[in-house]
């Protein structure tokens, strides 16, 4: 069976994001299946002034909405009967996620947005997003929820490769959607095939040897 190629497996961030009904071709049925929910979301962008900064607002306003999905196709080990998406890090992704997701409902869960949360917060999290590129600073914030069952989204380069689990990556227009799946299975979370057919699977960090 052949991977879809890495264009394919990416989200436009410019027509498609501003117009949530524009017709995306997609080849594979499943992919068509996972995006349909993040077409629901786009549509709060209708509701989002427009600045010379449109195609940044956009990028963010995608992003949000892959998490949104997130919600939908990830299996957390403890059940839950709400959502709450915790963030750490800096520029404008956190107040996107506030307003776009906090009060919304993923299958009849209410979903919670916390900025910044305290460690104690953080155990209540079943989604976290590090907006940071600074890998000690990744890693600094991986390590507060390590051993937990908590899925961990970042968008840079650099963020698979620290240790975390799921990266949204700008390449161009386009946001491509990394994994680290052996990550999210040493904490116990179980990610749908649907996500994973239009990810990049990123390979383990090769162990160095003395």
């Amino acid at each position: 069976m052949s991977w879809p190629s890495r264009q394919d497996r990416a989200v436009r961030t410019g027509a498609w994001a501003r117009s949530p009904v524009h017709p995306v071709e997609r080849r594979n049925a499943v992919k068509r299946q996972f995006f349909v929910p993040v077409a629901c979301v786009l549509s709060l962008l209708l509701l989002m002034p427009r600045t010379g900064q449109a195609q940044s607002h956009d990028e963010h306003a995608v992003k949000a909405a892959l998490v949104f999905n997130l919600t939908k196709y990830v299996e957390w080990p403890q059940g839950n009967n709400e959502v709450v998406i915790g963030f750490i890090g800096e520029g404008p992704m956190g107040e996107v996620l506030k307003k776009m997701l906090d009060g919304k409902a993923s299958e009849s869960r209410p979903i919670h947005v916390l900025l910044s949360p305290s460690d104690q917060e953080l155990e209540h999290c079943y989604i976290l997003y590090i907006a940071d590129p600074s890998p000690k600073k990744i890693r600094a914030a991986l390590d507060r929820v390590r051993d937990k069952s908590i899925l961990t989204v970042g968008d840079t380069e650099s963020f698979v490769r620290e240790g975390g689990m799921i990266s949204l990556v700008t390449v161009g227009d386009l946001v491509q959607i990394q994994v680290r799946l052996e990550v999210a299975h040493q904490s116990r979370l179980k990610i749908s095939s649907r996500l994973l057919n239009i990810a990049v699977l990123v390979p383990p960090t090769p162990e160095v040897k003395n």
